[in-house]
């Protein structure tokens, strides 16, 4: 449902009558732009996600379903596009829909899979998958498993699971020398780590280098999440990349504390989420840490709180573990644990990339608790 948030008629004369038009065009433009329609690039929904965002932003209310929100999420990560960078581009350029189609391609250095692209179309448009599509993602299934039973036992008893060299050492270390380059420090200079802001605190804006790409492509990664999932039909995130230095006596940690980013209005879902570790990270070297077991009681422990206490406030950091790993090991979490980054007390950045993948009927609550 779309709303355009006019003023009543008595206050009209106060207002610039162009901008009203304005508004009621954009409104009229919206209601005309169908999700299956498409521009050069041969993509559904992306004009229609253009001119939503455009609207949003020149002040028409869009009222977001369900299906709706799926299916812009299933359009970014299809075309690997992050949030907040393409609505910051949105909302700063205001391209027309052919500028933005051009962004769009070269954020995919000019090039976006058909494949992909079928995928996705096939979703918006209600359609089966073709045969190839299908072919596709029973060769992903028939690939072997990379979680032992000993794993999915940990991973159902904890929440939390390991995949050790979800890429190799060198594949790691490759990613982090670009991360490093790319925030202009010297790791063997740590005069150097703490001389401009990393990003939004520990989280830096850094997506389409070649080397996250590939991490993005792991087969072993991507099993993993199958294996879990119990799907092969799943769809990856293009996340951030994060940059967690020592403390010292003027740089204090900057990483969000225990959280979920999920909604807590029941009824939970399942979801998961997940991070490589780009360096060997000790368990003191600012490391992921959450609190194991929580996903089995959550609920439980909602119904339990006092009325009026918000769960995001309650101190959960004694029941938190860090937890360590090497280069190039991957870590998956039932997204309903409380989990952050921890305090580096280390003598080396922990150097982390952000990955999630998750099937096209993923649940999320609309309201957020």
């Amino acid at each position: 449902m779309f709303h355009c948030n006019l003023p009543q008629l008595g206050q009209v004369s106060r207002l610039d009558s162009s901008f009203i038009r304005i508004l009621k065009h954009m409104k009229a433009q919206l209601d005309l732009t169908s999700s299956v329609e498409t521009g050069k690039l041969g993509v559904m929904h992306l004009k229609r996600f253009w001119a939503q965002s455009l609207a949003k932003r020149n002040g028409v209310f869009i009222e977001q379903s369900e299906k709706s929100w799926r299916f812009d999420n299933l359009l970014l990560n299809g075309l690997g596009l992050p949030l907040e960078e393409t609505m910051r581009y949105l909302m700063q350029s205001v391209p027309s829909f052919a500028e933005f189609e051009n962004w769009v391609l070269a954020k995919n250095n000019g090039q976006i899979d058909p494949l992909q692209i079928e995928r996705l179309n096939s979703i918006i448009s209600s359609q089966p998958y073709s045969e190839r599509l299908i072919a596709n993602l029973r060769e992903i299934e028939e690939e072997e498993d990379v979680l032992s039973a000993v794993d999915l036992a940990f991973w159902a008893e904890h929440g939390y699971v390991i995949l050790r060299a979800a890429v190799s050492k060198e594949q790691a270390r490759a990613t982090e020398k670009a991360v490093w380059e790319v925030l202009g420090m010297a790791p063997d200079d740590p005069a150097t780590w703490y001389e401009k802001p990393i990003g939004k605190g520990i989280m830096m804006d850094f997506y389409h280098h070649p080397t996250l790409l590939e991490n993005r492509q792991s087969k072993r990664i991507q099993k993993a999440f199958v294996q879990l999932w119990q799907t092969a039909d799943l769809w990856k995130t293009t996340d951030r990349t994060s940059f967690n230095p020592p403390e010292t006596a003027t740089y204090q940690h900057q990483g969000t504390p225990l959280h979920w980013d999920m909604s807590l209005e029941p009824p939970l879902h399942f979801g998961t989420q997940g991070l490589l570790y780009l360096c060997d990270t000790p368990a003191e070297q600012g490391a992921f840490r959450c609190v194991p077991c929580f996903h089995r009681k959550l609920e439980s422990w909602l119904a339990t709180l006092p009325a009026g206490t918000d769960p995001r406030r309650v101190n959960l950091d004694a029941l938190a573990v860090p937890i360590a790993a090497e280069a190039g090991d991957f870590i998956i979490w039932h997204h309903a644990l409380p989990h952050g980054s921890s305090p580096n007390h280390g003598t080396y950045p922990r150097i982390v990339q952000y990955l999630n993948m998750y099937p096209v009927e993923f649940k999320e609550n609309m309201a957020w608790l």
